[in-house]
């Protein structure tokens, strides 16, 4: 696994997230305070970017039609078996890297 550099820690406060390009993959990063997990960044129900979307909790709500995911597992919470990739995340000196597969 290769681990690419995306932002820096502080552009991700608690309680938000961020759209960032790793790879050639979409992803999306939330902070949880102060716990960053990353996912892709692509509804299922229709390809909305869920960076932006409201956060409570572990659930992130699509901001164009409201389907509403568990960041921590990419599961969409009223089918779990139905899942967006996630992605591992590591913070190196000040910087948040997201892992790929090489």
């Amino acid at each position: 696994m290769k681990f690419i550099e995306v932002c820096a820690l502080k552009d991700i406060p608690p309680g938000t997230s961020r759209a960032v390009r790793a790879g050639a993959a979409d992803v999306a990063i939330f902070n949880m305070d102060g716990a960053l997990h990353a996912m892709e960044n692509s509804c299922l129900h229709a390809g909305a970017s869920l960076a932006g979307g409201t956060l409570c909790g572990n659930v992130v709500s699509c901001p164009a039609h409201g389907w509403r995911y568990n960041v921590t597992t990419g599961a969409l919470v009223v089918a779990p078996a139905m899942r967006v990739r996630t992605f591992p995340v590591e913070v190196n000196d000040g910087k948040v890297m997201v892992g790929m597969d090489a």
